[in-house]
């Protein structure tokens, strides 16, 4: 599959390896002894201006043409059967990552990390507990100015994660002198990066094989600069984002239950707002929330935010449930239920709306994300996490 796409790409003016086993332009004319001269040299010319591409691109500087078709075919063996789910979670969040790499200036090709740490999806969590689009751990965050409490988390925060790791690479870059050690630092460390390479210098030119790393860091490598250069030549691309504004909300607010009223798709809010731990927010703190809503849905969303604080919680009467287990759930008396709900029927019907003051939500627990416990546990393979 990989070979038939490349075939396409040389159509298209894309450069095939003369030392691969791929169709090099070199036997295609000897091949049709037919060609004309002037075809011949708009073929070289297309050749002139992949070498000169290549050479500009400082993810590929340096990299012979050997490596690059190597690595390109290993990233397509391991990403292309699984692009299609990547493509479609990236419409969620990259929007907001692309503004912020190019607020740090940061090159858009650092967007092709995640598809390698977390395959775009920012709920995934390691086996050591690296979780967000970037898979950073704690301590990690800690050092890249990734904050997190107990509302949020920063780590699936993508304009923060973003900006952490992008400043993160673009320093190891500027410090090792190449992305192929940039990438080994943000996978293995730079120190111990450093300590290989004081034992071992390396070069681009030296080829990827040739890295004083370990296989598995190595791997990490071939696999997020194949990538690169797949997204280049344009064998994968990702589908426009999904357009979102960002609105700020007074607290007190249940997620769950505004997301109902504006009938949003399921969970829509939390797969554009990851970084949520909670899907109610009445305890006075935070007393705003930043949310990113979908500029198709907003205008219906708007409809359902009060102008101003409620003192007034809505919650939904679960199968089973009645006025006095509700009164005990919440500490208080079948009286005042009765007063803030006036007109209530002594038998609750399952799905039925009862008004609950925001002085007795603090008493409970709020929900979780309902993305976070669902989605950390899924089957999705992440890449060398």
């Amino acid at each position: 599959m990989l070979t038939s796409l490349t075939l396409i790409s040389c159509a298209q003016g894309q450069q095939l390896s003369l030392n691969s086993e791929w169709p090099s332009f070199s036997s295609l004319w000897s091949s049709d002894k037919e060609v004309d001269q002037l075809q011949q040299d708009e073929l070289k010319s297309l050749i002139d201006a992949d070498i000169k591409r290549r050479q500009s691109n400082p993810f590929l500087a340096g990299l012979s043409e050997q490596d690059i078709e190597k690595i390109k075919k290993e990233a397509w063996r391991e990403y292309g059967r699984f692009w299609r789910g990547v493509a479609t979670r990236s419409r969620y969040v990259r929007q907001p990552m692309l503004e912020t790499l190019d607020k740090v200036g940061a090159p858009r090709a650092l967007q092709m990390v995640p598809v390698v740490e977390s395959s775009y999806n920012p709920y995934v969590i390691s086996s050591v507990g690296a979780t967000g689009l970037w898979q950073l751990m704690p301590e990690t965050a800690n050092d890249m100015r990734v904050k997190s409490d107990r509302y949020f988390d920063g780590r699936r925060d993508i304009r923060s994660s973003t900006k952490g790791a992008a400043r993160y690479l673009t320093k190891q870059y500027r410090r090792f002198g190449n992305w192929p050690m940039a990438f080994a630092a943000y996978h293995l460390g730079p120190t111990a990066v450093q300590r290989r390479l004081d034992r071992r210098h390396w070069q681009p030119e030296d080829g990827l094989k040739r890295m004083p790393l370990p296989p598995i860091t190595k791997t990490y490598i071939r696999h997020i600069i194949g990538l690169i250069a797949l997204h280049e030549e344009g064998t994968i691309h990702f589908p426009e984002p999904f357009r979102t504004k960002t609105i700020t909300l007074q607290t007190p607010v249940d997620l769950a239950h505004l997301h109902e009223l504006a009938e949003l798709p399921k969970d829509q809010i939390f797969r554009f707002n990851p970084k949520l731990k909670l899907k109610q927010y009445y305890d006075g703190k935070p007393q705003t929330l930043q949310l990113r809503i979908s500029e198709v849905r907003l205008k219906l969303l708007k409809q359902q935010i009060p102008s101003e604080p409620n003192n007034y919680m809505t919650i939904k009467v679960a199968k089973g449930e009645s006025l006095a287990s509700i009164s005990r759930r919440f500490n208080t008396s079948t009286y005042a239920l009765r007063k803030d709900n006036p007109g209530i029927s002594n038998r609750l019907t399952a799905g039925s709306r009862l008004r609950i003051p925001v002085k007795l939500m603090k008493r409970i627990n709020a929900g979780h994300n309902p993305l976070v416990k669902r989605e950390s546990k899924s089957a999705l393979e992440v890449a060398l996490n």
